[in-house]
């Protein structure tokens, strides 16, 4: 009897230790008091609902804005090309001078016109005008050295190339940014000289015999339009002649300075849709 009076009074404090009635009551005591804002403001319970949603607005709105200026402002990583060269044909006026014969200068013109089958790959025809002057190396070399100078005098050439363009990019020229794409070329052709040249006794011409030459080259084209660019190139052209006072036959290598425009028509691609 005894262990069943203890027995039942500490089940007595264990269920009276176990009533969570009042801490249900503390605990939804400061919700309700954290809940509660319209103290000190004066405003109803709807207040802090829309003022919590205009912030909200303001950000979707801002974050609009931030998306359509980025999306207008932004730099692609690989940029179009300024021009497309697929399906044209290139004009380009030369000013053309040698730099690899220090006695007989060699000033002239050419004139170039390219088709594109594709934006890397062109075929081109080049005619090329050209008159030698003596300059005062000579004079010097003759009287002074008593030496005697064999060359040879190139009047016209004709040639066609094979062009490839397999760089393309961008030069930092001052405050400003060129684009450029540099070009290799080969090809083949004919040279007529004076040695060519077959005269009567009048000496008015009677027979022209052009001889073989071949072709390499490499040039570079800075783009300005869509439809022009300045081109400067360097060509060796070799060829067999006999120059004056030989009696053989010497090969010759006419290298030249080209300086001029590419036009390209017509004046806008129609291939922008392939990049």
């Amino acid at each position: 009897m005894a262990l069943l009076l203890v027995g039942r009074a500490a089940f007595a404090q264990f269920d009276e230790g176990l009533d969570l009635s009042g801490e249900e009551q503390q605990k939804e005591e400061p919700r309700d008091e954290g809940l509660d804002l319209s103290s000190g403001s004066g405003a109803s319970s709807d207040s802090p609902v829309s003022e919590a949603g205009k912030p909200a607005e303001k950000k979707a709105e801002g974050t609009a804005v931030e998306r359509d200026t980025t999306q207008d402002d932004r730099v692609k990583s690989v940029q179009r090309k300024l021009y497309l060269k697929r399906g044209r044909v290139e004009l380009a006026p030369y000013f053309s001078i040698n730099v690899n014969d220090p006695y007989y200068m060699k000033l002239g013109f050419s004139g170039r016109l390219a088709f594109y089958p594709a934006d890397s790959v062109a075929l081109s025809a080049r005619f090329t005008y050209l008159a030698t002057e003596a300059t005062d190396d000579v004079r010097a070399a003759t009287r002074n050295l008593n030496s005697r100078i064999f060359y040879s005098e190139p009047i016209w050439s004709v040639l066609g190339d094979v062009e490839w363009s397999p760089f393309y990019g961008k030069v930092a020229f001052f405050n400003s940014i060129l684009q450029f794409d540099a070009y290799l070329l080969g090809g083949g052709g004919i040279v007529t000289t004076q040695t060519s040249l077959t005269r009567d006794e009048a000496g008015s011409i009677t027979a022209v015999a052009p001889k073989p030459a071949f072709d390499l080259g490499v040039g570079f084209r800075f783009v300005v339009r869509d439809f022009l660019a300045i081109n400067v190139s360097l060509t060796n052209t070799t060829y067999g002649d006999v120059p004056r006072g030989a009696v053989k036959a010497i090969t010759q290598n006419l290298m030249l300075v080209n300086v001029g425009i590419s036009l390209f028509l017509p004046f806008k691609s129609t291939y922008r849709e392939d990049e």
